[in-house]
């Protein structure tokens, strides 16, 4: 029997949609990102791609890069200059070799560890980053609930009020699981009040510690990637003078502890651990900021050969670049106690509080696998035995 001219149009129809969909898919640049497999064929431009595709974190940037308005996706990955921090970020893991040791115990595995004093299930937690609007609606409110599902830390981030998709300090702390811990992120603004103003939310919101920006005071990095769309630096309103009797100055504004941010030498981590402060964060801005400047890896080697103190009496935390499970453990062996995250979580914000799950849980999983085939059953027990950084040392320590 002849098909009726329905159902032909109606097969007509679906061979030109299959046409159509076949033509909007495309091969995306991965970036050198490692090749793992990732088959991006049946995606369509603009459209989110199913979770069940994503495997590692660098499956979700290129996700992110899918789906994202081009200048958007470019705020995220932009830094500065010729970019060679952020790729050094990436690449630095590649040259510290792990021991894995046999004959141990390694049926429980324990991944849980304090920062300042307060519990998490992870040693990795989500830092502050810029604009997490252009990713989704609901912006850093998932960012915050995951996190509180999975028991790990969020750090809230201090946003110009010109960029309405961020959400307020109140909004962030009420997105927060009942008895969840959360930091915030401040700037060091020239404008004082705003300064006090921001500081007395965060205490009253229930934030309970401060990372102090203290790394791009006055200017931000040259984003070159990021200028070709909005065509103009923005002026940051931070403050361009700060130095030593500022920062006293601005710890007596608040009563929560503060935690140097953008730490980038051992001497300035010496000199925070001598000025009493519980704790700093090694990190050089994902690169955004000074370009050329060295990754935490290499920092925290510094700091190892030339103040080791600082490890002993204050609490460290890092990032840069991190998108497996070994990168936490090569940081944790360099005496971090936690690792921060900054693109990867702002990128799998695309899904909304579910990809943000899923990218810690993938996360978890490799660290948990990591540790298993290490021979080691507690990340508190992970020490500079467990790397080789023989690699580093000669090609950076001074």
């Amino acid at each position: 029997m002849a098909p009726s001219r329905l159902s032909t149009t109606f097969l007509s129809l679906s061979f030109i949609f299959s046409v159509l969909k076949l033509c909007l898919s495309i091969e995306i640049n991965m970036e050198g990102l490692p090749d793992t497999g990732l088959n991006t064929s049946t995606w369509v431009t603009g459209e989110l791609p199913p979770l069940e595709d994503i495997w590692d974190l660098n499956d979700i940037q290129i996700a992110a890069k899918n789906v994202l308005k081009p200048r958007y996706y470019a705020s995220y990955r932009t830094a500065a200059l010729d970019e060679i921090t952020y790729q050094a970020n990436l690449n630095i893991w590649s040259q510290i070799r792990l021991n894995g040791y046999s004959f141990r115990d390694v049926s429980n595995i324990t991944t849980q560890t304090s920062i300042l004093g307060y519990n998490f299930t992870q040693p990795f937690f989500i830092a502050p980053a810029a604009q997490a609007g252009h990713a989704n609606k609901s912006a850093e409110l998932s960012l915050a609930s995951a996190a509180g599902k999975a028991g790990i830390l969020y750090v809230g981030y201090a946003q110009k009020p010109s960029i309405s998709s961020t959400k307020s300090i109140e909004e962030i702390a009420a997105a927060g699981l009942p008895n969840q811990t959360m930091f915030h992120q401040e700037y060091i603004w020239s404008n004082q009040s705003r300064v006090i103003d921001e500081l007395q939310r965060m205490e009253k919101a229930g934030f309970k510690a401060i990372f102090l920006t203290v790394d791009n005071t006055g200017v931000n990095g040259i984003r070159t990637r990021s200028l070709r769309y909005t065509g103009a630096q923005d002026e940051t309103g931070h403050d361009a003078d700060f130095d030593l009797n500022s920062l006293a100055n601005f710890r007596n504004l608040t009563t929560l502890p503060v935690v140097p941010k953008g730490i980038k030498t051992w001497q300035d981590a010496k000199k925070c651990l001598d000025l009493g402060f519980p704790a700093i964060y090694v990190s050089n801005h994902g690169g955004r900021v000074l370009d050329s400047a060295p990754t935490a890896v290499e920092v925290l080697l510094d700091i190892r050969k030339n103040a080791p103190e600082v490890f002993e009496k204050m609490e460290v935390y890092a990032d840069g670049g991190v998108r497996r499970g070994t990168d936490v453990i090569k940081l944790l062996a360099l005496g971090a106690r936690a690792v921060g995250l900054g693109r990867s979580p702002m990128f799998a914000n695309i899904w909304g509080e579910e990809g943000v799950s899923r990218m810690i849980d993938l996360l978890s999983t490799e660290l948990k696998t990591s540790m298993q085939l290490m021979g080691v059953n507690d990340v508190s027990k992970i020490d500079d035995t467990y790397i080789n950084t023989k690699l580093v040392e000669n090609n950076y320590i001074q």
